[in-house]
């Protein structure tokens, strides 16, 4: 297999989809499962703990309205990254 369709191949599997992200922003937002989904681990950890707190709960109320928004964002950067990354590795194996 070339190396080219061992990256796009790496890429597909890795990838995030914006239904996904946004389902889990929808229905788990406040508990930061789109977060740790898109990679976004510190920020998802402070919105779980925030929640569990429950004295945190508005702020992580109007967070996931917010995220709702953003989402689109997020994967797309995400995605770009994992692509970058993914180039950055094919130029060094030449």
């Amino acid at each position: 297999m070339s190396t080219i369709a061992a990256h796009l191949i790496r890429f597909e599997s890795n990838k995030r989809s914006l239904s996904v992200a946004f389902a889990f922003c929808l229905f788990f937002g406040m508990l930061g499962l789109h977060r740790f989904y898109l990679g976004k681990e510190g920020t998802a950890w402070a919105m779980f703990i925030l929640t569990i707190a429950v004295i945190g709960t508005p702020i992580t109320l109007v967070w996931t309205l917010v995220d709702m928004f953003l989402i689109g964002n997020m994967v797309k950067e995400h995605n770009n990254a994992l692509a970058d990354n993914l180039e950055q590795r094919y130029k060094e194996e030449d």
